[in-house]
């Protein structure tokens, strides 16, 4: 061994495996006398295999790393391997009741090196790399110095509350910006339906704010076992504030209850009671056919108009009819033009019509029971607040729930 090298390496002492300063006579950790020369001590220096053994060097003391041939001749730093608890100094070793960090295993963790204790490279010579240790299942001594930790997962964006009111990525709801006003909760329709008449009496419905549809198969108000109301009847609309109801070309449609008196057109359709009514219109004579005999008949009254009204029948059959010059047209249970005894639903004197230019004026005399008039398919008929609406052999009011 060179007198270079010699001066160069520490000396090991044998009671404490501390370091010492190159030809040293005693140990300046324990005082012990180092008798031997640092040449006569190699076993100290290289253990059994060949492989250098680390050991602590004496506090605030640079060591000195001496270079090893590495891989086609390059040079490098001898492998590391964990220190005995022995060879580290009294006032570094760490205390007895902080246990050292751990690790999961498999894990490897980079161990920060105190500053006393990181390897220097000599002049001109390759900076020596941090120590690493490899962490298994069971914990390993390490040199004094801050405790590692594992550090919190990081948060995902999605889970982070936005500020700007914008969703963020990964559905998580935003979170209002403090001061910032919430969005006003959709109005509820001030509109209900009550079941006055029918199998569902009783019944009472809260329409929506766009409305609904009724029928007896599709809808939000459903009437299975009416016979009379199609699969698709009538539609109720919340337009502006005011509810309105439309007939879905029903088979036997929509009837809305007469508020005082009502026109008519020709061929009109009316309900009172259980019956249902036409209004022919006016009854024009037909002018004779030069050539062609006249028929017979009663004489047309002079400078009366002629008008009639006839019972519809289920199916759509024609039933009992009046024609009249009069200027009156009465329909009723007993002592009218058109009187119906055993009918519950009619009043003694339930309705009149008088003839007009255009048509005639219907008036309600029921005192509640209700004359309704029918629809025409598609239009939408304004209402208002306890009035009636009949779909079938159901009866529907309208409320107004404030």
């Amino acid at each position: 061994m060179s007198q270079l090298l010699l001066s160069a390496l520490a000396v090991v002492c044998p009671n404490c495996d501390g370091y010492n300063p190159p030809r040293s006579a005693a140990c300046v950790l324990c005082g012990q006398a180092l008798g031997e020369a640092p040449s006569a001590r190699p076993p100290a220096l290289k253990p059994a295999g060949g492989t250098p053994r680390p050991v602590a060097p004496p506090p605030g003391r640079p060591v000195p790393v001496s270079t090893f041939p590495g891989p086609k001749g390059e040079s490098g730093t001898p492998p590391t391997t964990p220190l005995p608890p022995s060879a580290i100094p009294p006032g570094l070793r760490p205390s007895a009741r902080t246990p050292p960090p751990t690790a999961a295993a498999g894990l490897q963790v980079e161990r920060p090196v105190p500053v006393g204790m990181r390897a220097t490279a000599p002049a001109g010579g390759p900076a020596a790399p941090p120590v690493a240790a490899r962490v298994s299942g069971s914990p390993a001594p390490v040199p004094p110095g801050p405790a590692v930790t594992r550090p919190p997962p990081p948060v995902p964006d999605s889970a982070m509350p936005s500020r700007s009111g914008i969703p963020s990525v990964g559905g998580t709801p935003p979170v209002a910006a403090p001061g910032a006003a919430r969005p006003a909760p959709p109005a509820a329709s001030r509109f209900g339906l009550a079941v006055i008449s029918g199998s569902t009496r009783g019944q009472r419905y809260k329409l929506p704010v766009t409305g609904c549809v009724v029928g007896r198969q599709r809808g939000a108000i459903l009437f299975p076992d009416d016979a009379y109301v199609s699969p698709l009847h009538a539609t109720f609309l919340v337009k502006d504030g005011a509810l309105f109801v439309r007939d879905e070309s029903s088979a036997s449609g929509v009837f809305v209850a007469v508020a005082g008196t009502e026109a008519l057109a020709p061929k009109t359709l009316f309900s009172a009671g259980q019956r249902l009514f036409r209004f022919t219109g006016r009854l024009e004579v037909a002018p004779p056919v030069a050539g062609r005999p006249h028929v017979y008949g009663a004489p047309v009254p002079l400078g009366q108009a002629v008008y009639g009204v006839e019972e519809v029948l289920v199916g759509g059959r024609a039933g009992r009819a009046v024609v009249t010059a009069a200027p009156l047209l009465t329909i009723g249970q007993a002592n009218c033009d058109l009187s119906f005894p055993g009918d519950e639903g009619l009043a003694g004197r339930h309705c009149e019509l008088s003839p007009t230019p255009t048509g005639a004026l219907l008036r309600d005399l029921s005192g509640g029971l209700g004359t309704y008039i029918r629809l025409a398919s598609g239009v939408e008929r304004p209402l208002r607040p306890g009035d009636r609406v009949r779909l079938g052999q159901h009866v529907l009011q309208v409320e107004n729930l404030g």
